[in-house]
């Protein structure tokens, strides 16, 4: 697994200078992983047509339909720069998955949670000291954990290949001959 915590040197064309940039994976690669996400999801059973739950049963369904996948959140940057804003000395942010509707379980978002030098959850913000736990616990201004995600599938690019192997790289490649 690559390591996220440091800045990687690299050189974006044979004329520039070295430049400082967050550590990236090969389009390849990005592609490989994402196919490799649908289709574990795509093998898991359905609960109900489990071989312990029903030992006959020779056929075993997918639990989540193709189309219903959870392929992706989308998170947008002025969100991430407010975020950055409100917690100067937060040192990374971490993505907690959750599904708001238990209704909709296939509707998966994101909670984005700061995360301190010392790796710890952001949780809550300093309150008075009359302020109780339930009260912290319950109320969302004290809360820093930020549901501003949007879950794919709903807001997709369903033509990217990350979305599905079978599509072109080509409009995605920014390049010059």
């Amino acid at each position: 697994m690559e390591n996220s915590d440091h800045i990687q040197s690299v050189q974006i064309t044979p004329n520039s200078i070295l430049a400082e940039t967050p550590p990236t994976i090969p389009l390849s690669v990005a592609i490989e992983r994402a196919t490799s996400w649908r289709k574990m999801i795509t093998s898991l059973p359905e609960e109900s047509k489990l071989p312990q739950a029903i030992p006959a049963c020779d056929s075993v369904g997918p639990l989540i339909p193709s189309q219903l996948i959870f392929r992706a959140i989308n998170i947008n940057m002025r969100d991430i720069d407010l975020l950055k804003q409100e917690h100067p000395d937060a040192s990374s942010v971490r993505l907690y998955m959750s599904i708001p509707d238990p209704d909709f379980p296939f509707q998966i978002c994101g909670m984005l949670v700061p995360v301190d030098a010392q790796n710890n959850d952001m949780l809550t913000r300093s309150s008075a000291a009359n302020i109780s736990k339930e009260e912290m616990l319950k109320n969302k201004a004290y809360s820093t954990v930020y549901d501003f995600t949007q879950p794919c599938p709903t807001l997709c690019n369903t033509m990217s290949p990350l979305f599905d192997s079978f599509n072109s790289v080509e409009p995605y490649l920014r390049y010059k001959k």
